[in-house]
């Protein structure tokens, strides 16, 4: 994991993303009650928009792949994961917070069934399980993090400044991402 340069910044890269999913649930409840004076139904709208993404992303992923490559694909997700959190750093209308947490959770699904598919080419047979451990780690182990961050963040400048800076932690993650998944890596990934 650590001496292959793609699956080591894809795994770094999926740590930040688990940091921001944990940073979004745990502070979405009390901002859609406090900030977004959302009812248990409106509330309900955001969470499901989320989950009706990860389906159509589910849906969409085999034509995406085929339209765009399996590495813009995943880009989608670093777009995705960054309006999920910047939206509700930028405004308080359900209508778009609800189609932040459909992005994110499309985009979501978009990486998840590239990256996985990239590693199980590469990663040999008997080395998969440990490397998924591995991997995991760094996706559940940043979860937490990310939601015990969100909180100081939230308690020191309020809601909406903790979306942002973690919008902020996705907006640079294309630097890694395009610089070392690239084009002839992923060539290289699918020869392997």
């Amino acid at each position: 994991l650590w001496r292959d340069r793609v699956l080591r910044t894809l795994s770094l890269i999926v740590a930040v993303l688990a940091a921001v999913w944990g940073a979004w649930l745990a502070l979405m409840p009390l901002y859609a009650r406090q900030d977004m004076a959302l009812g248990p139904r409106e509330y309900g709208i955001v969470l499901s928009a989320l989950g009706v993404g990860g389906l159509a992303g589910a849906v969409v992923v085999t034509r995406v792949n085929r339209l765009l490559g399996a590495r813009w694909a995943m880009f989608a997700d670093l777009v995705g994961t960054a309006l999920m959190v910047a939206l509700p750093a930028l405004a308080t209308d359900i209508r778009a917070v609800a189609a932040g947490a459909f992005l994110g959770g499309m985009g979501g699904t978009l990486w998840t069934v590239n990256a996985r598919t990239l590693t199980q080419r590469v990663v040999p047979d008997e080395m998969l399980g440990r490397y998924s451990a591995a991997a995991r780690l760094f996706s559940f182990g940043a979860m937490p993090l990310g939601a015990a961050l969100v909180g100081l963040l939230a308690e020191w400048g309020g809601a909406r400044f903790a979306f942002g800076v973690f919008a902020l932690a996705v907006v640079v993650t294309p630097v890694p991402f395009f610089r070392n998944v690239t084009p002839s890596a992923l060539r290289a990934f699918r020869a392997g």
